[in-house]
């Protein structure tokens, strides 16, 4: 049975319309379960490197999803000093009904390994194809969650989940647990989670993380935030991760 509607996507859609024509160039670049996939990019590009921001892969994450929208709408200076690639809710379908999979019952974010079904990694796929990025930054959140995590995976760049965790934690607690999503973590927020060619090979459903380390960046970070805490909690601390994100790209031209 079809979960109900308690959502409106196009108020969503209102909201993205909205934004400064000045500073953003708004264009839908495909169709997702039946409703338009949005993608934001500045209205004028820089030379440099280019960040690449997602929410909502999973329908029952809605914090994320509020995070793009209020970093869009504020039009920060972070916007203009360097480019972005910006997908405010990939799962469209699954954020209406406050469900974690797409119409089709998929976990979208199982199914960037080889050939799929899966019409939001294709769609996905195509978009980023011939593209790298200096940093994919994704916008989860964890019905499990008791403080805020983070997993990070890098080559050959300085890790910034020092600086996240420490920025975070002005925010929200930082998740104890060690264990968390069932990986090894520090018991201050970071999943312990290196990864290795090895370590991919092994795992059959590859999140968007994955296909992107693999193919497309050289350093993925998911930002995890609690359901429990309050909305407005959740969205200041994906906003604040996201400010070390802006610094540490924009103070490296070179990368």
């Amino acid at each position: 049975m079809a979960m109900p509607v308690v959502r409106d996507y196009r108020r969503l859609e209102q909201r993205l319309q909205r934004l400064s024509r000045r500073v953003w160039h708004v264009e839908p670049v495909g169709l997702v379960d039946g409703l338009r996939f949005y993608q934001v990019r500045p209205r004028k590009p820089r030379a440099g490197p280019t960040i690449l921001l997602s929410a909502g892969i999973h329908g029952e994450e809605p914090a994320g999803v509020e995070a793009v929208l209020t970093f869009l709408e504020s039009s920060p200076a972070g916007a203009r000093v360097v480019n972005w690639i910006i997908w405010p809710c990939i799962n469209p379908y699954g954020w209406e009904r406050n469900q974690r999979r797409s119409r089709q019952g998929l976990d979208i974010n199982r199914q960037f390994r080889g050939r799929t079904r899966c019409e939001h990694a294709r769609l996905i796929k195509r978009l980023v194809a011939g593209r790298h990025f200096v940093l994919s930054l994704e916008f989860h959140e964890d019905v499990d969650g008791q403080g805020y995590y983070l997993y990070e995976g890098c080559r050959d760049r300085t890790p910034l989940a020092p600086a996240i965790l420490a920025r975070v934690a002005r925010v929200m607690p930082l998740d104890p647990r060690p264990q968390i999503d069932g990986h090894r973590a520090d018991g201050r927020g970071l999943i312990l989670r290196p990864l290795t060619r090895a370590a991919m090979r092994r795992r059959r459903q590859w999140p968007m993380a994955y296909h992107l380390f693999a193919h497309h960046t050289d350093h993925v970070l998911g930002s995890e935030t609690p359901v429990g805490a309050p909305l407005d909690r959740r969205v200041a601390a994906h906003l604040a991760a996201l400010e070390v994100v802006i610094a540490a790209v924009s103070g490296d031209r070179g990368q």
